[in-house]
């Protein structure tokens, strides 16, 4: 009886032991985390223009009749549309030298300068041409990408240009239960320059870092912890160490207490 009381102890510890997530691994932002009423409110970023952006442009004005040379995409915020990529095919893409080429005003510059900035610039153009204009000036590209240890990792199109990390997480069914979330990256471009950021979920630094909220074209890649190695999907495979280490505990038990 005695050897039956050890093998099923043998084997509890070695189900217990094999691939287990620790409690603590699941959880964000446990790291000195601060009282709310002592947290500032993080700024939104001030989004600039890159090249290959696409903008969508509509110019109004008390006079809509002379407005309608400037609006030669003026379908582009139509209810018919039903997707993004028919929004994005009826904007303005911005060339690689950072221009636009738009109806009278001709080329304009525009890369470098903030969504209120490059609309700020069109209306003092237009100023010379109409009374009183108004721009709506939309970024329809703001987009950012999911990858790695998230229940559904993607592609997803931001409306209003006002996402956090958060956000993009949950946008992509949140983390698994092996995501790392002590090393996310985050690999983001500005003006052609590619940086890699580490960042640290359990951290409460993180709610005031700069990568709290996202810019267009980021990517995310959320690394898996050394427990998943050990998930495989074929649990027959995953089984056979453990039985065989069991197998080798309980042939050195017999021998020991059959002598």
């Amino acid at each position: 009886m005695r050897i039956f009381s050890l093998l099923f102890w043998v084997f509890i510890v070695l189900g217990l032991t094999s691939s287990c997530v620790s409690h603590k691994q699941l959880l964000n932002y446990q790291e000195n985390l601060p009282d709310t009423a002592f947290m500032a409110p993080k700024k939104h970023p001030n989004i600039s223009i890159q090249p290959n952006d696409v903008l969508g442009i509509k110019v109004f004005s008390t006079e809509m009749e002379l407005a309608a040379p400037f609006n030669v995409t003026s379908s582009q915020f139509s209810e018919s549309f039903i997707n993004i990529e028919s929004i994005q095919l009826s904007g303005y893409l911005v060339s690689q030298e950072g221009t636009i080429s738009f109806p009278v005003l001709g080329n304009l510059k525009l890369e470098g300068l903030s969504i209120s900035e490059a609309r700020d610039s069109i209306v003092e153009k237009l100023k010379q041409h109409l009374k009183d204009p108004i721009v709506n000036l939309r970024l329809l590209n703001f987009r950012v990408t999911v990858s790695g240890e998230v229940k559904n990792p993607g592609a997803f199109n931001v409306i209003n240009e006002r996402i956090s990390l958060l956000d993009a997480l949950a946008l992509a069914g949140d983390l698994t239960d092996y995501a790392d979330r002590k090393d996310v990256l985050l690999v983001r471009e500005v003006g052609g320059v590619q940086s890699l950021n580490r960042i640290n979920l359990q951290t409460a630094s993180f709610f005031q870092s700069e990568f709290y909220y996202l810019r267009q074209n980021d990517l995310i890649y959320v690394k898996p912890i050394k427990a998943k190695s050990g998930a495989v999907q074929d649990q027959t495979s995953k089984a056979v160490p453990i039985l065989t280490a069991a197998a080798t505990v309980a042939a050195v038990l017999i021998a020991l207490f059959t002598q």
